[in-house]
């Protein structure tokens, strides 16, 4: 059981690199330009109810985009089969202790910058977030947690306006363990976006971007992520264009094997919870622990918001997300943990003078 209270802090690193990464595709890529027979007819640009999807950045922009989440957890513990009277009282108590639900709340401060092309259509970007350090309480509104420090992530990457393409990229401030950001992960997330590149939408019409890929997990192997995102234009008005944004989601991450490499456990964000959970079951032998399995996570959601697009120079307005998260952990001789997670993202951009 202090296995499944400690991936608490596991669970909140997971949700938070997720965030991070939906947050930072949104400002890094997603914008749309108004599609007209002739790019030069500006008249026609402003009337048109069409837009063409562009997700390449362009050159000479500095853009800034803030972002809040707020996340309200809650956790509870099944049985597990041939439990006695007395482990399931203390399994009580430590989730009492825990005093669930938990409210979680991060800022994200993110700066993009890109430089004039040369002869050749090459340019530079030059990605940099902050992130605060997350607070969190419990339902009694009492601080919990280990101390979190600011995250810094730097992206530096190298263009072509003339091909659309990203010619090299480096990830550095960032652990890519414990966030969920990896280059890896970027180069994914790039290839799936421009498989939308052109693609024209009028009023009411939706398209679909699907992303697959592997989630770093502190201690484990990785976690599957399947994401299918849906924007829908609703309205394209004075150069803004409004969109209705849809996202599925499901994570896997199949602990019946040991991972060898480490044994250390993910640090506890609740050491009341950890503290109560360990006094409900017996440590296991030190020399067995690193042979004991990972613990095997499966997580579905989806959510829903609001995206407002500048067209002239690509830059993300406004973005407001709700999304809801279940999640189910089980190990062996554990009893199952189910987690409900709420999360509220918001997000503006302006564009910074030079």
């Amino acid at each position: 059981m202090s296995q499944h209270l400690k991936s608490t802090g596991l669970t909140c690193g997971l949700t938070r690199g997720l965030a991070a990464l939906l947050l930072l595709s949104a400002g890094l890529l997603p914008a749309s330009q108004a599609a007209t027979p002739k790019a030069k007819v500006a008249a026609a640009a402003a009337a048109t109810d069409e837009v063409e999807l562009r997700f390449f950045p362009l050159p000479q922009q500095r853009h800034q985009i803030r972002s809040v989440m707020t996340m309200k957890m809650d956790m509870r513990m099944e049985p597990r089969e041939g439990m006695s009277e007395d482990e399931r009282a203390k399994m009580e108590q430590a989730m009492q202790a825990a005093k669930m639900p938990m409210t979680m709340r991060s800022e994200f401060d993110q700066r993009m910058t890109t430089t004039a092309a040369d002869k050749e259509g090459n340019f530079q970007l030059q990605l940099r977030g902050k992130s605060l350090p997350m607070e969190m309480s419990n339902a009694a509104g009492e601080r919990v947690g280990p101390a979190k420090s600011t995250i810094d992530i730097k992206i530096d990457a190298k263009l072509n306006q003339k091909t659309s393409r990203f010619q090299s990229m480096q990830l550095a401030g960032t652990d890519s363990a414990s966030n969920g950001l990896s280059e890896g992960l970027l180069k994914q997330l790039l290839t799936s976006m421009t498989g939308l590149e052109g693609r024209r939408l009028k009023v009411g019409e939706s398209a679909e971007m699907p992303l697959d890929m592997a989630l770093p997990v502190p201690n484990g192997r990785g976690m599957g992520v399947n994401m299918v995102g849906r924007y829908t234009l609703v309205k394209l008005e004075n150069g803004v264009a409004d969109f209705d944004v849809g996202v599925r989601i499901s994570m896997d991450m199949d602990g019946s094997k040991p991972d060898t490499a480490s044994s250390a456990e993910p640090a506890s964000s609740s050491p009341a919870a950890a503290s109560a959970a360990d006094t409900a079951s017996s440590a296991p032998a030190a020399a067995d622990a690193k042979n004991q399995p990972m613990p095997s996570m499966k997580a579905s959601g989806q959510g829903k918001g609001r995206m407002s697009l500048r067209l002239a120079d690509r830059l993300m307005l406004t973005q407001q997300m709700e999304m809801t998260v279940n999640m189910r952990i089980e190990a062996a001789g554990k009893p199952a943990m189910n987690m409900s997670m709420d999360m509220q993202m918001e997000a503006s951009g302006k564009n910074l003078k030079r």
